[in-house]
C-alpha cells in the first residue's frame, strides 16, 4: 500500500503545484563515479617487467655463432654441474686446504673477484683434478718444467716439444691450458695426433667458468691465479711458452705478474719448438739458466778485408735465440784500406751497430809473449759463471745453427750447479776439430776410437768420436769465464814468477801457423781440456759448423816478424859465402790445406745431429782426455797434473 502523501499547505489562490514540495527519495538507485586513481600492485607489475626486459636485452650475447654450430660432441663435454655445496671460499692466493694440507673434497678451486658481472667468484672446475693432493715440499727439487699457452695455435706448436722432453724422461712435464677456447683437453689430443702412451706428461685444465663470455680483467686474474696453484701444487723450476705475438694478451700480462711474484724462470721460444728439439734433453735446472748466458764474440783479424767480411756475414745470418752478442774485431796496426771500407758498406740485419773495432797504436815488432797477453787481456767476464768468449779467427766461417750448439753445450755441460765436478775438467767448446797438431811438424791428428758409453747407451753410430783436448783453439772456440779468469790469474802469476822469456819459451814446441796463445797452455798443467763432440760429429755428416779456409791464410804477426829476419840472415849468409844453412821456417806459400776443406752447414737447427746420440751428447767424465802433443793423457796423470796446478795457483 502506497504511503499518503502529506497535505498541501500551500495558498490554492495562488495555483501552485506541490512539485517544489516533495521530498527526497532515499531509496533510490544512484550510480557512483568512478576513481582515477590507479591501484599500487599494477605499478610495482610494470616495473618488474620493464627491469626485466631490459636487462634481458642488455646481457644477451653477440656473439654466438649459429645453433647447429654450437655444440660438436667430439671437442666439447658439458660443464660440470654447480654443486650445492662447494667446498668453500676464499680470498685469492689462498689455497682450499683443510686441516691435513690436502685439498678439499669439492674439487673446486674458487678466488674472490667483486668487481666482475658474473659474481664474486673465479671458479676451476677441472683444474683440481689434475694436481696433487698435497702441496709440493719446498726442501727439494722438483724437476718439473711447466709449458703454457693460452691460443690453441701456440699449444699446437708446444705440443712437439713437451712429448719429446716427456718421453726422454729427464724432467716431469706439466701443460696447462689458460685460454678462452672451450675445446676438451681430448680433443686438443685427437686433433693433434696424441695419445697418453706417445706423450706422457701431466695435463692441466686452468680455464676459469665462463671462460668465452668473460672480460679480459677477469681472464688475466683467472691466469694468474691458476698458475699460482699450479706453483703450490708442482713448484716448476721453469717456464716454457711461445713468444709473445702468438699468445694473448691477458695471458701474457698474467704470467708476467705472476713471474713477478713467484720469481720463476721463464724460457719464451723465439721459433717454432720443431727447431729446437734439442731443448728436449736438458734438465730443469740447466734450463734455469736459459737467461742468463751471454756470449762475447772477439775476432782477431788479418791484414786482408776478404775472410773478415766473409766470417761477419756468417755471424750476421746465425740464430742467436733472441739475444743477439756483441762483436770486438782487433784489427793489425797494418791493415788494408778495403777492410774499413767493406765494413762500413754491410748491410747487416742483426749486428747492425753492435760491432766495435779495435785497432793497435804501435806498428812494432811484437813478440809471441806480447801477442799472447794482449789475446787475454781483450776479454774479463763481468760475471765469470755466465759471461763467456768465443775467440774466432777472420779465416773462419760458421753455420747458421753453431749458435745453438754453443747455448746447448753450456747448459749441457756448465749450468748444472748441482754437479760442479761434472765441469771442473772443461775449458771449453770448440766448433772445429783441427786436421794436424799444435807442434812444429804439423803431424795430422787422428782422433782416438770413442768409447763404449756405457754399451752403447748415448751413441747409436759407431766411430764418431768426442773427445777432450788440452791443445787451445784460437780458430773457433768457446772459453768458459770462469776458466778465463783462472787463465788470468795463471799467466799473471807465471809471468812474475818465471819472466817474459821462459813464459814464451814454449813457443818453440808450437807451430808458428797459429797464434802464441798455444804456447802458454793453461790446460796442460790444470789438467783441463776443450770439449770436442759435435764438431767431430758434424765432419762425419760433412756438415761442419764451422770451417776454417786456408786460401786467404796468413802467419800470426808475431811470426811474420821472425821469418823476415831469418829471411835476411840468409842473404847475409850468402854474401859471406857461409855453407851454413838457416832454418826453415814455413812461409804462406807453405799454409796448403791438409785436406779439402768442406762447406758448412745450412740447417737451422742442431737436431738432425744431436739425433746421433740417443739421450743426448755424452757426460765429460766418460771422455777420453788428450795431452798437448794430442797423445792419450791416463786418469792418474791426469789427477796428478790438476793437483800440482791447484798447489801452485
Amino acid at each position: 500500500m502506497a504511503p499518503a502523501k502529506m497535505s498541501l499547505q500551500a495558498d490554492e489562490e495562488l495555483g501552485k503545484k506541490d512539485d517544489d514540495h516533495r521530498l527526497s527519495e532515499p531509496g533510490r538507485f544512484r550510480p557512483i563515479q568512478s576513481s582515477a586513481i590507479p591501484r599500487p600492485r599494477r605499478i610495482v607489475i610494470l616495473i618488474i617487467v620493464c627491469v626485466v626486459v631490459y636487462q634481458f636485452f642488455k646481457h644477451m650475447p653477440t656473439d654466438l655463432t649459429p645453433a647447429a654450430e654450437r655444440y660438436n660432441p667430439t671437442t666439447t663435454k658439458p660443464r660440470p654441474p654447480r654443486p650445492a655445496s662447494p667446498g668453500g671460499s676464499f680470498q685469492s692466493p689462498a689455497v682450499p686446504i683443510n686441516e691435513k694440507g690436502k685439498l678439499f673434497d669439492g674439487k673446486i678451486l674458487e678466488t674472490h673477484d667483486e668487481e666482475e658481472p658474473y659474481g664474486d667468484k673465479i671458479k676451476f672446475y677441472n683444474l683440481a683434478q689434475s694436481l696433487p693432493s698435497q702441496k709440493y715440499s719446498k726442501d727439494q727439487a722438483s724437476n718439473a718444467v711447466l709449458f703454457a699457452g693460452s691460443n690453441l695455435h701456440s699449444i699446437s706448436d708446444l705440443l712437439p716439444l713437451a712429448c719429446e722432453m716427456a718421453r726422454t724422461k729427464l724432467n716431469g712435464v706439466h701443460l696447462v691450458l689458460l685460454g678462452r677456447d672451450e675445446v676438451s683437453i681430448e680433443g686438443i689430443k685427437q686433433v693433434n695426433g696424441i695419445s697418453d702412451s706417445e706423450c706422457p706428461m701431466t695435463w692441466h685444465d686452468g680455464r676459469p667458468d665462463s671462460p668465452a663470455h668473460s672480460t679480459n680483467v677477469r681472464m688475466e686474474r683467472a691466469v694468474v691465479d691458476g698458475l699460482h696453484f699450479i706453483r703450490d701444487f708442482i713448484a716448476p723450476e721453469v717456464i716454457i711458452t711461445q713468444r709473445q705475438a702468438w699468445e694473448d694478451p691477458f695471458f701474457w700480462n698474467g704470467l708476467e705478474i705472476q713471474k713477478a711474484r713467484s720469481g720463476t724462470p721463464h724460457l719464451i721460444l723465439p721459433t717454432p719448438s720443431r727447431d729446437l728439439m734439442w731443448v728436449a734433453s736438458l734438465r730443469s735446472h740447466a734450463l734455469q739458466a736459459w737467461n742468463e748466458i751471454q756470449v762475447d764474440m772477439i775476432v782477431h783479424a788479418s791484414q786482408s778485408s776478404g775472410a773478415l767480411v766473409r766470417l761477419v756475414r756468417s755471424l750476421d745470418a746465425a740464430d742467436y735465440l733472441g739475444t743477439i752478442p756483441r762483436l770486438t774485431i782487433e784489427l793489425p796496426p797494418l791493415v788494408e784500406s778495403q777492410v774499413l771500407e767493406s765494413l762500413q758498406s754491410l748491410k747487416l740485419s742483426q749486428l747492425q751497430g753492435r760491432i766495435t773495432l779495435r785497432r793497435r797504436l804501435e806498428p812494432r815488432y811484437m813478440d809471441p809473449a806480447d801477442s799472447a797477453l794482449r789475446t787475454v787481456e781483450s776479454f774479463y767476464p763481468l760475471n765469470p759463471s755466465t759471461t763467456h768468449l768465443l775467440l774466432l779467427s777472420s779465416q773462419t766461417e760458421l753455420a747458421p745453427s753453431f749458435y745453438h750448439y754453443l747455448k746447448y753445450s753450456v747448459l749441457r755441460y756448465k749450468q748444472p750447479v748441482r754437479d760442479r765436478s761434472a765441469s771442473s775438467n772443461l775449458l771449453g767448446i770448440s766448433l772445429e776439430l783441427p786436421r794436424s797438431k799444435p807442434s812444429p811438424g804439423d803431424a795430422p791428428f787422428t782422433p782416438p776410437p770413442p768409447p763404449p758409453f756405457d754399451n752403447g747407451k748415448y751413441q747409436k753410430k759407431e766411430h764418431i768420436p768426442s773427445l777432450l783436448w788440452q791443445a787451445p783453439n784460437s780458430n773457433a772456440a768457446l772459453y768458459f769465464g770462469d776458466k778465463w779468469v783462472e787463465f788470468h790469474s795463471f799467466l799473471s802469476s807465471r809471468l812474475d814468477s818465471e819472466g817474459r822469456a821462459n813464459a814464451a819459451s814454449k813457443n818453440k814446441l808450437v807451430s808458428k801457423k797459429i797464434p802464441s796463445i798455444h804456447g802458454i797452455p793453461p790446460g796442460d798443467d790444470a789438467g783441463q781440456g776443450i770439449l770436442h763432440d759435435l764438431s767431430c760429429i758434424s765432419k762425419w755428416y760433412h756438415l761442419p759448423l764451422a770451417t776454417v779456409h786456408t786460401e786467404l791464410n796468413r802467419l800470426p804477426k808475431e811470426f811474420t816478424e821472425s821469418i823476415d829476419s831469418v829471411q835476411l840472415g840468409e842473404g847475409s849468409h850468402e854474401k859471406a859465402g857461409g855453407d851454413n844453412k838457416a832454418p826453415e821456417v814455413p812461409g804462406f806459400d807453405q799454409l796448403e790445406a791438409s785436406s779439402a776443406e768442406k762447406p758448412v752447414g745450412r740447417e737451422a737447427s742442431i737436431t738432425s745431429l744431436l739425433g746421433t746420440f740417443e739421450l743426448g751428447l755424452p757426460d765429460v767424465d766418460v771422455l777420453p782426455l788428450l795431452s798437448y802433443d794430442g797423445s792419450p793423457l791416463a786418469s792418474e796423470e791426469h789427477t796428478t797434473r790438476s793437483k800440482t796446478f791447484i798447489g801452485r795457483s
